[in-house]
């Protein structure tokens, strides 16, 4: 079976991993407002603020961007 990217990964791994599920990252990148900051700086903060390690900021900006549909 082909993967889906990050479709695969599991919502209890990202919890263990972040410490939220997507729908409260989500939430939190509404209110940061993801689409006027970017994905770079989207990423560093998460790692600033919430202490999410850099792979997994990446992986929670990235998959916001495809949710909303902001194309980079």
């Amino acid at each position: 079976m082909p993967k889906k990217g990050y479709q695969d990964i599991k919502k209890e791994v990202l919890i263990k991993r972040t410490g939220k599920d997507f729908s409260q990252w989500k939430k939190i990148l509404d209110k940061f407002d993801v689409k006027k900051n970017g994905r770079k700086t989207s990423a560093e903060f998460l790692r600033n603020v919430y202490k999410v390690n850099a792979w997994w900021s990446q992986v929670i900006v990235v998959m916001y961007e495809y949710e909303k549909k902001i194309k980079r």
